[in-house]
């Protein structure tokens, strides 16, 4: 008898050892969709070491061309729905989006660099990751934006016009490793700017294509809720027009594939502008409905800006992301860079923001040369200050901010040492903490009766460099007026500092 066994086959001459063999199959078979997937996990956990920082030193597993969902309602949380201006998970708890921008992931890395990089990100901290599964192309070193590192393709034939190609097998690890490691996935359609991402090729293939790709995409990865939807603009197109009109016939074919349980979406526009007023103002598109409005700056006044966008007129039921603030490594800030970088990932989230799509040069291309960066070292990025620091502000963050009570501060909470511009402080608070950060060293006053209630409170610094308290009063009763002394610079001349009430 001779069997196939996946592309190979063996011959057995003796029929009782055949059929035994056949029994064995057959057994194996009835639990293939969770023993493969996961003795596949084992072997990467085994080359964990062997592939760290390269993404092409191992090929993507060529013989993953289907996918079997294992964990089809995972219970943990992950973001469904939006609830005020916030957005909550399936069980009405808010929800922090703490993305890293993970661009080319699908596209440059081997299943088990990929399990390297998601591994990390967690350890980190972050609950979210954004990845283009095909079309980051934005220099030569990017090589076939449709191709994968094994030179598996993403389509049969042209792109957005044919079946889905095993390459998609690279982005299935992704969403199932992420599902194992319970992140959500903001998985990204990368149109882009002129041709550096997919946009000519969308406009190509037509309406009917495009609804077929959206449909496809959809009941592809329908078993897994932990997705949100993302369209990668960064650059500015009318609803009415080519493009416009394309895009929403794929989420046409996503909202028909998804059916009564919609996910969320959220995208990026060009910079300057609001994702409510490119997407959202005029009110042109049927299905392509993003959840959220979005900020996208590289300017240092991190408060003003996310304000301004949190108060746009017209957009006062909609949640805020901050969709692409400077990349470490990105020439976009000067001075104290790594203190530039905790100012917004602290502001965004205590002026009301539900998300953030943190980034680094050398991490997004995977190897690749970037925009400013790239190339070696990216894995190593994982231990440099910036990452570790937003690990810090993701800690506590989580920890006050995440309060379905959490309130911005308008001047109650925070009544001296405010400031302005670059140096305006980051405040808010709910019935039980109130949280300010301060981006340079100032004389401070506070009302810390802004918690509810008759109560003590407790009174800490949190050094947003190191992640660790110092207590200035273990309780005290609240008063309206409590003036409070700096820490002062440290050894580095850095300044800026997180003040902590909560009760006692």
């Amino acid at each position: 008898m001779i069997f196939d066994i996946g592309r190979s086959s063996i011959k057995i001459a003796n029929p009782a050892i055949a059929f035994a063999a056949i029994g064995a199959s057959l057994a194996l078979l009835l639990l293939t969709p969770q023993i493969f997937v996961r003795l596949q996990h084992y072997q990467a956990k085994i080359n964990l070491r062997l592939s760290a920082g390269g993404c092409s030193e191992a090929a993507p597993n060529t013989l993953l061309d289907r996918f079997t969902a294992i964990n089809p309602d995972p219970n943990f949380s992950y973001p469904v729905e939006t609830y005020g201006r916030r957005f909550v998970d399936q069980s009405g708890r808010v929800f922090l989006l703490k993305m890293m921008a993970s661009w080319a992931m699908a596209q440059r890395c081997s299943n088990t660099t990929i399990t390297n990089a998601l591994e990390g990100l967690k350890s980190l901290g972050f609950n979210s990751v954004l990845v283009a599964p095909f079309g980051v192309h934005l220099n030569n070193s990017f090589g076939d934006r449709y191709q994968n590192e094994s030179g598996q393709r993403f389509f049969t034939g042209a792109p957005y016009a044919s079946a889905f190609g095993p390459a998609w097998s690279s982005m299935d690890w992704v969403v199932e490793e992420a599902t194992r490691l319970e992140m959500t996935v903001v998985l990204s359609i990368f149109l882009s700017f002129d041709d550096t991402g997919t946009a000519p090729d969308l406009i190509s293939a037509g309406p009917a294509n495009s609804y077929d790709y959206g449909k496809a995409l959809a009941l592809r990865y329908a078993k897994y809720r932990n997705i949100i939807w993302h369209v990668e603009g960064d650059t500015m197109w009318p609803s009415n027009g080519s493009l416009g009109r394309q895009l929403d016939a794929v989420f046409h074919g996503i909202r028909d594939g998804e059916g009564s349980k919609p996910r969320l979406i959220i995208a990026e526009q060009q910079r300057g502008f609001t994702g409510y007023g490119q997407f959202m103002q005029d009110g042109g598109y049927q299905w392509f409905k993003p959840n959220a409005n979005s900020l996208y700056s590289y300017e240092a006044n991190a408060v003003e800006l996310f304000d301004a966008v949190y108060e746009e007129k017209g957009a006062s039921s909609l949640g805020v992301i901050d969709i692409e603030p400077p990349y470490v490594n990105s020439p976009h800030y000067t001075g104290d860079k790594n203190q530039q970088y905790r100012e917004r990932n602290y502001s965004i989230f205590l002026r009301g923001g539900i998300g953030i799509n943190y980034g680094h040069e050398k991490w997004w291309p995977f190897g690749a040369a970037g925009i400013y960066d790239g190339g070696t070292g990216w894995f190593e990025i994982l231990n440099e200050a910036p990452q570790l620091q937003a690990k810090y502000a993701w800690s506590l963050i989580d920890k006050y901010v995440a309060d379905p009570l959490w309130s911005r501060d308008s001047g109650k909470f925070l009544r001296l040492g405010t400031g302005d511009g670059d140096t305006k402080a980051a405040s808010g608070y709910s019935n039980v903490a109130a949280v300010a950060y301060f981006p340079t060293d100032r004389s401070v006053m506070v009302d810390t009766t802004v918690i509810a209630g008759p109560v003590n409170v407790k009174l800490s610094w949190y050094d947003p460099t190191t992640g660790k308290y110092t207590v200035i009063s273990n309780s005290e009763a609240a008063i309206e007026n409590r003036s409070i002394a700096s820490p002062g610079a440290r050894a580095d001349g850095s300044a800026d500092w997180v003040l902590v009430v909560e009760r006692s």
